[in-house]
């Protein structure tokens, strides 16, 4: 059974008068241990996807759908204090700006013991030192008592992912939790969510995991891995014996190559190519997912301009009819114009994409 399965989920923001769909027609579904990676460009809808699994969207949005369960409830169903009790406990999540995440006037330390204290019945120092030791902060008993601006950007989101398995939750919603750090703290970051998925499946927090993996798949001439070989290999295989589920969400497709097991694109609100990462990085079916591969660049080959999707994404005010790609698409034609394409098993049947160029038309 899945932990969690998305059906037809809408998300609308009132604009005015008006009612602008930010999410739109979202299926997919997460077994336990998965990571999915959710990627797309800037205003493609994948933070309020996120925000929308936990109903955390403000008062002026509006979410719909004909299934959103997790762990066999519905969470449309849930009443407030069973919803509270949903967020941070069995699903935690980290979100973009740890600074504006946390507390200001609050010790580091006493916010991490809150979430103890709602979701295990008090609160308990030790338990967030170890938090503090797990997530590889420096000097835990100093920093228990230090308040977020004493913090380095890249203390402040070890913090907040100290809040968020606290309790051992079955899922975790990443949303991109590397945007404004450096480069160098990105990849400690995203090693450290990697490491955490294997410790957070025990009560007690062990010394983590390490190794480095190859890339999966075979490599595809035309659509290399954006990181290379050698990076991550057997990844999936390994993460069977996983407990934690996680979705990473991020605009850097080359983040999720080694660190995903399934890779969802989203663009203009919908997700336009699901699959095995490793499938829709080598062998990307939707003419977006293959725009956005040609534009990586690459750490080998011949110097060369890197090749620009034209135009912007659209307006979600100003929809075009038909494919919201075909205005960028190389590859449009009249069917795109009048009739939206919906996602249809593609290439061997484990990706599916949401494009008339895999459509049987009378």
């Amino acid at each position: 059974m899945s932990l969690l399965t998305v059906e037809d989920l809408f998300v609308e923001y009132r604009h005015g008068a008006r009612r602008v769909p930010a999410v739109r027609h979202v299926s997919f579904s997460l077994k336990e241990g998965e990571c999915l990676g959710v990627a797309g460009e800037s205003g493609s809808g994948k933070s309020t996807l996120a925000l929308a699994l936990l109903k955390l969207l403000p008062d002026s949005a509006s979410l719909s759908a004909q299934r959103l369960d997790f762990d066999g409830r519905s969470v449309l169903d849930l009443a407030p204090r069973e919803l509270r009790a949903l967020r941070g406990g069995e699903v935690g999540f980290v979100f973009q700006d740890p600074f504006s995440a946390l507390n200001p006037v609050l010790t580091v330390g006493d916010q991490v013991d809150e979430v103890l204290e709602w979701h295990r019945g008090g609160r308990n120092r030790q338990r967030v030192l170890d938090l503090f030791a797990q997530v590889r902060l420096p000097d835990p008993g100093d920093l228990y008592g230090a308040y977020p601006h004493q913090l380095s950007g890249g203390q402040r989101q070890r913090v907040c992912l100290a809040m968020a398995i606290a309790s051992n939750p079955k899922l975790l919603i990443a949303d991109e939790p590397t945007t404004a750090l450096d480069v160098t703290v990105q990849r400690e970051i995203l090693n450290l969510l990697d490491d955490l998925r294997r410790d957070v499946k025990t009560q007690v927090p062990h010394p983590p995991l390490r190794g480095t993996f190859p890339q999966e798949g075979k490599e595809n001439k035309e659509f290399p891995s954006p990181l290379g070989r050698g990076q991550g290999e057997g990844l999936a295989q390994f993460r069977r014996n996983m407990k934690m589920a996680l979705i990473l969400v991020t605009h850097n497709v080359g983040l999720l190559s080694e660190r995903s097991d399934r890779l969802a694109v989203m663009y203009a609100g919908e997700i336009v190519e699901i699959g095995p990462t490793a499938t829709v990085l080598s062998r990307p079916a939707h003419p977006y997912t293959q725009g956005l591969l040609k534009s990586l660049p690459r750490l080998s080959g011949t110097d060369r301009r890197l090749p620009a999707l034209p135009g912007q994404p659209p307006d979600p005010k100003e929809l075009p009819s038909g494919c919201p790609f075909r205005v960028r698409c190389p590859s449009s034609f009249e069917r795109c114009v009048v009739h939206s394409p919906a996602l249809r098993p593609v290439l061997d049947g484990t990706v599916q994409a949401a494009c008339h160029l895999f459509g049987d038309f009378p």
